[in-house]
C-alpha cells in the first residue's frame, strides 16, 4: 500500500511530523495526487518550504493510520423570515 503523506520539517507542538493524507494501491495512483497537492501548496504558500508531500511505500503492518474526518449528515438550511 502506498501512502500520500505530508512531512512537516518543523512541526508545531501537538501536531504529528508525518500525517497520512490518503492511501493508494500503487505508486502510479499516488504520484498524480502528490504532484497536484504539492504544486497547489507551493502556489498557495510560496514563502513556506517547511513541508514535503511524498508517496511512501508501507509494506508491513500499518504504523500510520489514515485519519478521515466525516461530517454529520447535511442539514437543510431554511432561512427564518422576519415577521412585523
Amino acid at each position: 500500500m502506498w501512502l500520500l503523506v505530508i512531512v512537516l520539517l518543523v512541526a508545531p507542538a501537538g501536531i504529528s511530523r508525518v500525517t497520512v493524507l490518503n492511501s493508494f494501491a500503487s505508486y502510479e495512483e499516488c504520484k498524480p495526487e502528490r504532484d497536484r497537492i504539492g504544486f497547489a501548496m507551493a502556489e498557495s504558500y510560496p514563502q513556506e518550504s517547511n513541508f514535503r508531500i511524498e508517496c511512501a511505500l508501507q509494506e508491513q503492518k500499518p504504523l500510520l493510520q489514515l485519519i478521515r474526518f466525516e461530517r454529520a449528515a447535511p442539514r437543510s438550511f431554511i432561512p427564518k423570515t422576519v415577521s412585523e
